[in-house]
């Protein structure tokens, strides 16, 4: 998948979380992109500091889109807000933790 780069760094950024430091973000959040080969389904769990393939049970936020799109984010090429103005990220949920991770990125 070619947005592999992007999960490596997301990963980083919470294995280097302090988990008992000041967090601003607690959440579980279902990334669905949509690859060329696929949906794949990642799970950036905040609350206990993990990042994994698969489905949350019961995410606080599920946030859909496109690989591409999801690399622009990730590598600061497009602010998350503009994606969503412009449709290319679709987030159902907690609106106020979805904006707190988007305020931390």
């Amino acid at each position: 998948m070619k947005c592999d780069a992007v999960i490596e760094k997301i990963k980083a950024r919470v294995a280097a979380i302090d988990p008992n430091g000041p967090r601003k973000v607690l959440g579980v959040f279902q990334l669905n992109i949509e690859a060329a080969d696929g949906v794949h389904e990642i799970i950036v769990d905040l609350k206990g500091l993990s990042v994994s393939d698969g489905k949350a049970a019961s995410p606080d936020v599920v946030i859909n889109l496109k690989d591409e799109d999801f690399i622009a984010v990730g590598t600061k090429q497009i602010p998350v807000k503009d994606a969503v103005a412009q449709g290319k990220v679709n987030m159902t949920g907690d609106q106020n933790l979805f904006q707190a991770l988007v305020d931390a990125i």
